[in-house]
């Protein structure tokens, strides 16, 4: 009886030291946060454009994302020095045009599809999870290129969902995903078809799969999303974002690089006016 009770006690033990070894997933974001730079320093970030250039098997890829605090942001996506995806919000209702397959196709998103663009086009849409009332969930720990990464899902009113990866050691965030379970996205070939990969820029709230942000948060599409190659931005008070995004598979991988990072220039709101 003693053993048994002995046995009962350390089991106990066991799992309260586990409870306590294990963090929340608000103290996981917050880490985050520390690691690219600390809340303070990213506050001050006004506005901020990135461009990025990747090769996919249909060819090389450009884009830019601007976006400025009140939710505002722009992205163009080129392929082959060609305009194929353009969206624009404008705080509130976000406008997409995509030209694939030269076919053009024109769809405005408000509400809670509008809040998932934003979500996903934001840089930094840690900032924005109080307004946008997105819940985390800690789910455990996967492995990562090897490394263990704690495995949040994040989730929105009228079941959006998605998860994100967080280095144990580092902190900083590894890999978006999203299963699409209760999202919807534009189709970016206006087919229903297979879409390109690499873009900058949010595409959340159409008929398919998502694509596109950079990560980090810049964006963050439904499809599974490497981040790697933290880099300091220049003139942002030591703040990072990740500079290589590889995500999908096979035929339709691709490995995008930031070019340029440019914050607080003044971006004009006439670039996030929807006509």
């Amino acid at each position: 009886m003693k053993k048994i009770f002995l046995s009962l006690m350390m089991f106990g033990v066991m799992s309260a030291v586990s409870a306590q070894d294990t963090p929340s997933a608000d103290a996981i974001i917050d880490k985050y946060l520390t690691a690219i730079g600390g809340k303070d320093a990213i506050s001050k970030i006004d506005d901020i454009s990135i461009s990025t250039i990747a090769e996919t098997q249909r060819g090389s890829m450009e884009s830019e994302v601007k976006f400025k605090k009140g939710n505002k942001f722009s992205s163009v996506m080129y392929m082959m020095g060609n305009e194929v995806m353009r969206q624009t919000c404008d705080g509130t209702k976000v406008s997409i045009t995509s030209g694939f397959g030269g076919n053009t196709n024109s769809r405005t998103l408000e509400g809670k599809d509008a809040a998932v663009a934003i979500l996903q086009a934001s840089p930094f849409p840690e900032l924005l999870y109080a307004e946008f009332n997105v819940q985390t969930t800690l789910v455990g720990k996967e492995a990562v290129n090897g490394k263990d990464a704690w495995k949040i899902e994040l989730a929105i009113p009228e079941g959006r969902k998605w998860n994100e990866f967080f280095d144990v050691e580092t902190g900083l965030k590894v890999k978006k995903a999203g299963s699409g379970e209760g999202m919807r996205g534009p189709r970016q070939d206006g087919q229903g078809g297979q879409r390109p990969e690499g873009q900058q820029g949010g595409q959340a709230g159409g008929q398919g799969g998502s694509r596109g942000g950079f990560g980090g948060g810049m964006g963050g599409g439904l499809m599974n999303a490497a981040l790697s190659g933290y880099k300091e931005i220049k003139d942002s008070n030591g703040v990072k974002i990740p500079y290589i995004r590889e995500q999908g598979n096979g035929q339709f991988s691709s490995k995008a690089e930031v070019t340029s990072v440019k914050v607080n220039k003044g971006i004009k709101d006439s670039n996030f006016t929807i006509k």
